[in-house]
């Protein structure tokens, strides 16, 4: 017998993987080396919210604070003064060097004396009424510190979070432990330590995990072995692609190697199971080549729909989602040229080996008969058919009650420690999370009077601003220029209110190089910008939505009878974390619609190319025009049915989580396009086999037999050991990978059961008709 390419080239592919394995485990520690999270850049620079932001960070401050402080914190404490001093000394760079992580440093005592001196000379009482809520609780007894960053403490996250812990460590009564500090900028750092903890351990455990329930199904410790170092090449490999496309790996994108380890175990397990099949049939003898050719079809197919699912994700305008579709589709498709490449080579050495000790090439266990499965689903069909009708129909309407939710809530377990933070400082202090509404008002005089206004009536529309946003029920505390003047009377008629005015516009503009400095006003050569710094509760988890349309609405006709003080062209531009919350969450909803319609559509469409191909002899065959048309009608129907199977794990989970008020993440709109994808894969397998029975001259019953008999055990495998090997990450303290681990673990197990049950229904029952060849069109 001729031998196979893969026994005379299996030499020289594992020279090449071994010559490749550095390049691959460097590829791979750079990756996750460089990993990095910035909340801020999820949204693509196209998006409107995206410029805005990045208009308002170049005109104002970017949004890079903190806020710390801790029990007994209080304008008279001697250690806040102490602490401020610390934090203000330069640190070490790992390069080399030296350099400051904050920009700015100020506390409630700073900030009060400030307002208290010259040229304000404000009461102390009314001086702690303007610091209320954002630099003193509302007993003015508690304040704190606020520090902005520097660029350097942006690019060097690591380094501040320990800064901050040693200053503490310095200043005497004061310890470490007592330090409660929250803000944007630690947001991106505390998401970097949730995706990251444990996952090297959770990456060993689920690859144990894998390996164990190898060992036990294939009873083969050689096959396992050899299909874990194929999964486990699989996984750097995917991390190493990363690093050369030039993309940065993010909390996202750490479950591409996860993904691609099992999904890489589940080609792998037919492929073995097809080897050990022919080697007890036919002998071992070009056994690997002949695996390979019944693996094939049904596997690439597999491989490309499950990349199709993961590609939709491509079209997500969240920077996360997007990178993670276009890796995860890329490495999975060159796993699959892997593992199509490495595994039959290893499996002829294999053969070679245990000929040479005069073993058996491959055991091959007692087969599982599954005709008591073939019998229960031929009896209740109809029944089956009316209980996944109902299903869909239940589970789509909890579909429609799935609501999003974003911001750096729901991306951490609720006992973080951030999130302690968070609920202790706006409990004592104030609300953190921002909205930025900033007046543009035109500096060119106006028609009419031949004046652009004066400076007294630009602050009186930023009051009636900020009054109007204060009365509303969701805002916790309003900064805007207010907070930093005396008291802005109302307009007066007579000469002597008229002429204390004048002398008060006087004293505000000579007074405005103090709002520059407090970063409340800004001067770009045409137009003025004022700031109204809007707060709300991060811990009370507001409908962000309906938040900005309320400010949106308040804001709206003040802004429109603005020409009542003297001043035309008058807008406002609404920014800051609220608003790119609220993108996140529309987004989202947006982005799982479009991923699964794009994913279910060109999957659909590969389904009834498949059926048309397998009726490619007969279409030949047919002579009339009509007769083809005819199979290809019915070829297309079969395609569409075969997707109903597909359909149902991804509706049940899905819109369980919608009745079950499981709110939608960024880990959870990954998983409808991707399971999907995977729950193809059976899909396939049953199908192959199916038509072949039917082919061969089976009858619709031997062909669900035949089908169950050649890869209904291998189904079961690869969901066993890829569903249990992803749950184990849902124990990250990242709520988006555990919850991707979760709802990937639950549409994993609904897919086999649909495929083993609902698919093997839909083929013994009225609708199985489309799958015949006119030759067999008797249903028996």
């Amino acid at each position: 017998m001729a031998q196979s390419p893969y026994f005379r080239f299996r030499l020289i592919v594992f020279a090449c993987f071994v010559l490749a394995a550095p390049w691959v485990v460097f590829g791979a520690r750079e990756a996750l080396r460089n990993a990095g999270t910035s909340v801020e850049e999820w949204l693509p620079e196209s998006f409107e919210e995206t410029q805005k932001l990045q208009w308002f960070a170049e005109h104002f401050v970017s949004d890079d604070l903190l806020l710390l402080s801790w029990e007994g914190c209080t304008l008279e404490d001697k250690r806040l003064q102490r602490l401020q001093a610390e934090l203000s000394r330069p640190i070490q760079l790992p390069s080399g060097g030296e350099t400051t992580v904050f920009r700015k440093l100020i506390s409630g005592r700073d900030a009060l004396d400030q307002l208290m001196a010259e040229p304000l000379n404000m009461p102390e009482a009314a001086a702690k009424t303007r610091l209320q809520g954002w630099l003193l609780g509302p007993e003015n007894d508690q304040t704190c510190l606020l520090a902005l960053m520097s660029p350097d403490g942006l690019k060097n996250r690591s380094l501040w979070f320990a800064h901050i812990y040693d200053s503490a460590d310095r200043v005497p009564g004061l310890e470490r432990d007592q330090i409660r500090f929250a803000g944007t900028t630690r947001d991106s750092e505390e998401i970097d330590r949730a995706s990251s903890h444990l996952l090297m351990e959770m990456s060993v455990a689920s690859q144990a995990l894998c390996f164990v329930l190898m060992l036990v199904l294939f009873r083969d410790v050689i096959l396992a072995a050899c299909l874990f170092i194929n999964a486990l090449f699989c996984q750097q490999l995917s991390l190493a692609l990363v690093t050369y496309s030039g993309f940065q790996m993010d909390s996202v994108m750490l479950m591409v190697p996860s993904l691609v380890y099992v999904l890489t175990v589940s080609a792998g397990v037919h492929i073995i199971n097809y080897y050990r099949d022919t080697s007890h049939e036919l002998g071992s003898d070009g056994a690997p080549l002949r695996a390979v050719k019944d693996a094939l079809a049904p596997c690439v197919l597999a491989a490309s729909t499950t990349a199709v699912g993961l590609s939709s994700l491509a079209i997500s305008f969240l920077t996360p989602v997007r990178k993670f579709g276009i890796c995860a589709s890329a490495s999975l498709l060159i796993a699959n040229v892997v593992l199509f490449t490495l595994l039959p080579c290893q499996l002829e050495q294999i053969a070679l080996w245990k000929r040479k000790r005069k073993a058996t090439a491959a055991s091959n266990p007692q087969k599982t008969s599954w005709r008591w499965l073939l019998s229960i689903v031929g009896k209740g069909k109809y029944v089956i058919h009316v209980l996944a009708i109902a299903v869909l129909i239940f589970s789509g309407w909890g579909i429609t009650r799935i609501r999003s939710s974003a911001g750096v809530h729901s991306l951490l377990p609720a006992d973080a420690a951030i999130l302690q933070d968070y609920e202790w400082v706006e409990d004592r202090i104030g609300p953190l999370i921002p909205v930025e509404i900033v007046l543009r008002v035109p500096l060119t005089p106006q028609p009419a009077t031949g004046s652009r206004g004066k400076f007294i009536d630009r602050l009186r529309l930023v009051a009636q601003v900020h009054g109007k946003v204060a009365q509303l029920d969701d805002v916790g505390v309003v900064v805007s220029p207010l907070n930093f003047l005396p008291r802005i009377p109302p307009s007066g008629e007579t000469m002597r209110q008229i002429a204390k005015q004048v002398v008060l516009n006087r004293k505000l503009e000579a007074n405005a190089d103090a709002l520059v400095e407090a970063a409340m006003l800004r001067h770009n050569g045409t137009e003025e910008l004022w700031r109204i710094s809007v707060r709300a509760y991060a811990g009370k988890r507001h409908n962000y939505v309906n938040l900005l349309n309320e400010i949106e609405t308040a804001v709206g006709p003040v802004v429109k009878g603005a020409d009542a003080l003297g001043l035309n062209d008058v807008s406002a531009v609404f920014c800051g974390g609220v608003p790119l919350v609220q993108k996140v969450q529309d987004q989202m909803l947006i982005d799982l619609i479009n991923s699964f319609v794009t994913a279910f559509g060109i999957i659909t469409v590969m389904m009834i190319l498949l059926m048309i191909g397998f009726a490619r002899g007969h279409l030949r065959q047919a002579s009339r025009r009509s007769d083809r048309m005819r199979i290809v009608l019915a070829r297309t129907f079969a395609g569409v049915v075969s997707m109903i199977p597909n359909l149902i794990p991804c509706v049940l989970v899905l819109g369980g989580m919608g009745l079950a008020g499981i709110p939608l993440d960024i880990g959870s709109i990954m998983t409808a396009g991707v399971a999907l994808g995977i729950a193809v894969d059976d899909t396939l397998h049953f199908i192959t086999w199916f038509c072949r029975g039917l082919q061969d001259g089976r009858s619709r019953s031997e062909a669900v037999e035949y089908a169950y008999s050649r890869c209904a055990s291998a189904m079961t495998q690869t969901s066993l050991i890829c569903g249990l090997g992803l749950l184990v990450y849902s124990f990250s303290d990242f709520v988006p990978i555990a919850r991707f681990a979760w709802l990937m673990f639950a549409m994993l197990f609904a897919a086999v059961l649909a495929d083993l049950i609902i698919l093997p229904a839909v083929l013994l029952g009225p609708l199985g008709k489309l799958f015949h060849y006119p030759q067999n069109c008797e249903s028996r």
